[in-house]
């Protein structure tokens, strides 16, 4: 291929029509890009001129659905042909590429990492038709064993992409499928374990528990299942403020204790009082612990001891959080390959606990997500000790440590932008409250949102200088959507104002100045 990538783009949407041209734009190679709103001028320009690739929408002023793919390719053979489309349909992507588009793209997706490499595949793709097609002109006696091979390969392409949509709404829809029937199940276990159906001997609540106990297993293994297809493709959000690491314990200990007791383990709490908030999402931490603790039960000795306690390191700022069992430790070898996906050590004989080898790996992820740090101490033939770490609510050490996480990144300098939302001084608590829930609902993965005081924000974006309009332009139209939903009156107005947008690479001490000013006026408050 060419240094310049020449590309023409068949889009009516304007607003389409920037997103896609900004994510080419981010392209490591130079790209021209020509634009059309209709199919008739964008197939006129084809026949004039050469490009690359063609991108194309399914709906179109004078053109719908499969037509368009048809006319691009009737004017051209060649051409490689990438529909890009809002619309998330397996018959429709199936026909669009027996028409013959090469990809079939939707536009949310479209970031510039993967449409890129979009455009590239679709262009080797293209370059191997070609290639094929001249070689059975070439070669007449194998035309014939050529073009079964090549449609057994392009069916075989149809298939793995339906087979991965098909994975990834499996996963999607697991929570609903499964959880509902297991909701169902503990709740009547509990009514017959608590007698409201008659009297239970301590034999059958023995067996009553056992069966609570499973369906807390399985319940935990859905979890699994769906944290790490959002772990993987990015789409994990985090609702991170200022928590009770205490609060957090208790919430996730009940059913742990059941199973320790049950298992006839000893498992102790010991967290002190004077432990400082830390700033985290509640309930992923609540994950790690449950993977941490039910690991250990998996693992410890007979009788068995699992405890969780934790302290503060003032000096990084930070709480520490262990996980501890008596079980018979883990090697070196074993250390290196215990937080990959799908590794498990071998466990105890006599644990009837199965899982997909997928509950440390996770705790690792969602600690590294929250800021933290996942460490573990094994002594062979005494026990294992899983520790990971969380800071203090201490907003500009948790800033510090959001900029230390894009300089040890391998993508480099990021643009991170600061907004900060006023709510007027007449909004209730209440409404103050609901706001504050809307604001973290519009959250990315990378960015963050620090409540600076009772009706005070701060943005914090991992966006460009062209991104923030893009955000403020989404928070508008989420507002008035979110209000015209709301049974209990429209959230209340606020004002957004952008404090700057600044490299993290270059922009550093500039940055953390502008974020130590936005927190003069008051202080950081839950």
């Amino acid at each position: 291929m060419n240094d310049q990538l020449r590309v023409l783009l068949i889009e009516d949407d304007p607003v389409d029509h920037q997103l896609i041209s900004r994510s080419l734009q981010r392209s490591r190679r130079s790209v021209e890009l020509a634009w059309h709103r209709s199919l008739a001028n964008g197939v006129q320009c084809l026949a004039e001129d050469e490009f690359d690739v063609v991108l194309t929408d399914l709906s179109l002023p004078d053109s719908f659905g499969l037509d368009t793919v048809i006319r691009i390719r009737n004017q051209n053979q060649d051409v490689p042909i990438i529909v890009l489309t809002t619309l998330d349909d397996e018959q429709i992507e199936a026909s669009s590429l027996t028409a013959g588009a090469q990809d079939y793209f939707i536009k949310d997706e479209a970031s510039p990492h993967t449409l890129e490499r979009a455009i590239h595949h679709a262009i080797q793709r293209q370059e191997s038709v070609a290639e094929n097609q001249a070689l059975l002109a070439k070669v007449e006696s194998s035309r014939k064993r050529l073009r079964e091979q090549k449609e057994l390969l392009r069916k075989k392409n149809i298939r793995l992409r339906k087979l991965y949509r098909t994975a990834h709404r499996f996963v999607d829809n697991v929570s609903h499928e499964f959880r509902t029937p297991l909701t169902v199940i503990k709740d009547y276990v509990s009514l017959v374990r608590e007698g409201l159906v008659g009297e239970v001997n301590n034999e059958q609540r023995r067996m009553l528990d056992v069966a609570s106990v499973r369906a807390d297993d399985l319940n935990n293994m859905v979890d699994d299942m769906l944290d790490v297809s959002k772990l993987k493709s990015g789409l994990i959000g985090a609702w991170r403020r200022p928590c009770q690491l205490g609060e957090i314990v208790e919430s996730v200990c009940p059913p742990l204790a059941r199973k320790a007791s049950l298992k006839d383990i000893e498992f102790n709490v010991k967290l002190p009082n004077s432990l400082p908030e830390v700033y985290c999402d509640a309930e992923k931490i609540g994950r790690v612990i449950i993977n941490l603790v039910t690991n250990g039960m998996k693992f410890c000795s007979q009788p068995g001891l699992v405890s969780i306690d934790a302290s503060q390191d003032e000096s990084r700022g930070e709480v520490v959080i262990r996980v501890s069992d008596n079980g018979p430790g883990i090697d070196e070898e074993g250390i290196s390959q215990i937080f990959k996906r799908f590794k498990q050590l071998k466990a105890n004989p006599e644990s009837t606990s199965k899982g997909f080898g997928l509950g440390l790996s996770i705790a690792k992820e969602l600690v590294e997500l929250n800021f933290g740090r996942m460490g573990v101490e094994s002594r062979l033939g005494e026990g294992t000790t899983f520790s990971f770490t969380l800071p203090v609510n201490d907003p500009l050490g948790i800033f510090g440590r959001y900029l230390e996480r894009f300089h040890n990144s391998k993508s480099g300098g990021v643009g991170v932008s600061l907004i900060a939302v006023h709510l007027s001084e007449a909004s209730s608590q209440p409404e103050a409250d609901d706001t504050d829930s809307f604001f973290n609902y519009l959250l990315r993965r990378d960015d963050l949102l620090f409540r600076a005081g009772p009706r005070r924000w701060l943005f914090v974006l991992s966006s460009s200088t062209l991104e923030v309009p893009e955000f403020l332009s989404r928070v508008e139209t989420e507002w008035e959507k979110t209000n015209r939903n709301r049974p209990f009156g429209p959230l209340p107005q606020f004002e957004m104002s952008v404090q700057g947008t600044w490299d993290t690479e270059s922009d550093s001490d500039v940055i953390v100045e502008a974020f130590q000013e936005a927190f003069q006026s008051q202080p950081v408050c839950v």
